[in-house]
């Protein structure tokens, strides 16, 4: 079916899942993650990853303006934080604009982690465009950081949907969006009370993932044996994930396909589990390989 074919209603709720990237908290910090004496550095850095952020799908930079209001920091300092991020290359200012974007060294860091830390990232590519293709939305790797999840790639499928709730960079607490779930899901209860306390504050922008409620997801999600957002992060986008275990067995990313709630009836849902858990199962036997002499 064509987008132009597609019904009115079916298309206007695909709309519906686009976000600014500026709703994200990629720039948050958990609460007293930094030692102390290092939050200077640690400013620095949630300032770098929001210009990354925010300046994803603007090819001409992000202003001061909405760096100081996203990241709630005073004007002068966000400004003294970034002269030293372009003194550093890590940041540029564009001359005529004034706005900013990521700059050399931090491409050049990109590049050096793709040579060797971005194993997960490596060995999803293949299963990303299998399930994009097979299931004509879009398909995400989620990898876990600490008591958060974020976003490290997504894959376009040719369908006329495209779901855009979830972006390369998005950080969220554990527990919300279907691969975040599954991570969490598969975390023992002892740590997942860690994971709540940790994310406590943080989810105060997250009025719909209450500590009752992602304990009752989680119970749902382990018994289905897949986790299920059902539009409650955002109305009308739906998703489901299965977690990604690496060679130790332990959860490390997450897999998922997201659409919108109409192409997600119980029976496509259950076929796109399995792909999900044989793709799983494929990077799963992959990262093993790679621990192998």
């Amino acid at each position: 079916m064509s987008a132009d074919a597609e019904p009115r209603p079916l298309r206007e709720r695909g709309n519906l899942a686009r976000r600014s990237a500026s709703w994200t908290i990629a720039h948050s910090a958990e609460t007293g993650a930094e030692p102390a004496g290092a939050q200077s550095i640690q400013r620095a850095l949630v300032l770098l990853n929001l210009v990354a952020v925010l300046a994803r799908d603007r090819p001409d930079g992000v202003s001061l303006s909405e760096l100081t209001r996203v990241s709630e920091r005073p004007k002068a300092s966000v400004r003294r934080v970034l002269v030293a991020l372009v003194g550093a290359g890590y940041v540029e200012q564009d001359p005529e604009t004034s706005r900013y974007r990521l700059g050399l060294q931090a491409a050049v860091l990109g590049e050096l982690a793709s040579q060797g830390a971005d194993r997960l990232g490596a060995v999803s590519t293949d299963s990303l465009i299998r399930l994009s293709d097979v299931s004509s939305d879009t398909a995400f790797l989620t990898v876990r950081h600490g008591s958060y999840a974020v976003c490290a790639r997504r894959q376009e499928g040719p369908g006329p949907i495209r779901n855009y709730a979830l972006a390369v960079g998005d950080r969220h607490p554990l527990g919300v969006g279907a691969g975040s779930l599954a991570l969490l899901s598969a975390l023992p209860d002892d740590e997942i009370a860690d994971v709540l306390s940790a994310t406590a504050a943080a989810r105060t922008r997250y009025p719909r993932f209450d500590d009752e409620t992602l304990h009752r997801l989680v119970r749902r999600s382990r018994t289905a044996g897949y986790a299920l957002n059902d539009g409650l992060f955002i109305a009308g986008s739906w998703a489901v994930g299965v977690v990604v275990r690496d060679a130790d067995d332990r959860p490390v990313a997450a897999l998922s396909v997201a659409t919108i709630a109409e192409r997600l009836g119980r029976q496509r849902r259950e076929e796109l589990v399995e792909v999900l858990r044989r793709e799983a199962e494929t990077m799963h036997a992959a990262l093993t390989r790679r621990t192998q002499p």
